[in-house]
């Protein structure tokens, strides 16, 4: 059984690779404002994915606990290409709106069965110390293929702005086949009886424990600060009036700076401990957020930088920090759970910020986000500090 679970890492490296080949993100704010859509409705359109997520999020990672993680990422690509498929022909808010749903449905599927997959995989193979590499890498693989990606998709966006999807959809594909392969890990089965009180169960054990609850919340901050800042930097750029090519090597800049932070973070928890490595990534996106929205300049781009930078670095820290304090019959299920508070954050943040942009300007509401993620970033870390869990 070891040597045919020996390939998931791999797999998954690749599934990584595949599933943020974003040909067409670099240049999507351009392709949605060509269909008449302004920021308030793009940063609707993402809401309405984190809605969709939101909904199936914690059935979906207490399925993947139950029935397999393989089938969940096997059945959530599947919807994810028909999401793209509809981009492919759509030319309205409301056939995105449909494409967002099912891209949500998707989301839904794979979020926390991949993770739990690839951690209990490690813990089988009695490898789980090499975890915290492991999850920089994938970021890692995630930001090179997103920055390489990014760099054709929008040379060939500068041609036509539907064409990058096309590309995305037959990664989709190869997605949907590699995952076929992958070999289900032993982890401990949840019961089949009294199966929705175990779910309660678990939703109320992460309530109860101060450590996972303020961790999770500290998540949902760095992953929705990070997700909003896709969209809202594309419109930057777009105001500083670059061209379209400019887009794809901004994005690979961005992204590679990412993954370079993601494959050292290890150092940087060696160095401060992850009480200080926290706190200085909170203050570190609280700031740069509220630099990027004093400068109406080209070399503004830097504090963009910087925020992908902390996005490189957070995610590896405290998913290491979350997976430490679950065990793997619940993995898929707490993993969602996390998820679940990102998109409710990312719910509740960006209408509030896209609104601002859209009906004063745009400097105005990276500011506002600044604040608002500097502020709750605190609080969460100042819990967990009183808690002990850093």
């Amino acid at each position: 059984m070891e040597k045919s679970i020996a390939s998931n890492p791999i797999k998954l490296y690749i599934l990584q690779g595949l599933a943020f080949a974003w040909f067409p993100i670099p240049t999507i704010v351009l392709f949605y404002e060509n269909y008449g859509l302004d920021i308030e409705q793009i940063v609707l359109l993402k809401t309405i994915l984190s809605l969709s997520v939101l909904v199936l999020e914690v059935p979906s990672g207490y399925l993947a606990d139950l029935s397999g993680r393989k089938a969940c990422l096997v059945l959530g690509s599947g919807f994810w290409i028909a999401s793209w498929l509809i981009y492919c022909v759509g030319t309205s808010f409301n056939q995105f709106a449909i494409a967002e749903i099912l891209a949500g449905v998707a989301g839904s599927l794979i979020s926390g069965a991949n993770t739990a997959l690839g951690y209990d995989t490690l813990l089988q193979l009695g490898r789980e110390k090499y975890y915290q590499v492991w999850e920089g890498r994938l970021v890692a693989i995630a930001g090179i293929s997103e920055a390489v990606c990014g760099i054709i998709g929008a040379a060939i966006a500068s041609a036509n702005l539907v064409y990058p999807f096309y590309l995305q959809t037959v990664c989709l594909i190869m997605y949907f086949g590699l995952a076929l392969t992958l070999v289900e890990p032993k982890h401990q089965i949840l019961g089949q009886t009294q199966k929705l009180k175990q779910l309660k169960n678990i939703i109320v054990d992460v309530a109860k424990r101060p450590q996972l609850r303020w961790l999770i919340l500290l998540s949902g901050t760095f992953s929705s600060a990070s997700f909003l800042i896709v969209w809202l930097s594309q419109d930057y750029l777009k105001q500083l009036n670059l061209p379209i090519q400019f887009f794809g090597w901004a994005w690979a800049i961005f992204h590679l700076s990412m993954s370079v932070a993601s494959v050292n973070v290890h150092h940087l928890q060696r160095i401060l401990g992850i009480k200080k490595a926290t706190l200085g990534l909170i203050l570190i996106l609280g700031v740069a957020y509220i630099c990027l929205g004093s400068i109406n300049q080209v070399w503004g781009i830097v504090f963009i930088v910087i925020l992908y930078l902390v996005r490189g670095l957070s995610s590896p820290l405290i998913f290491n920090a979350i997976n430490r304090q679950i065990s793997s019959s619940v993995r898929a299920t707490i993993l969602s759970i996390n998820s679940l508070v990102f998109r409710i954050g990312f719910a509740l943040v960006a209408p509030v910020i896209g609104a601002i942009a859209s009906r004063y300007d745009l400097f105005t509401g990276l500011i506002v986000a600044g604040c608002l993620f500097l502020i709750f970033g605190w609080f969460c870390w100042w819990q967990l500090v009183r808690a002990r869990a850093v």
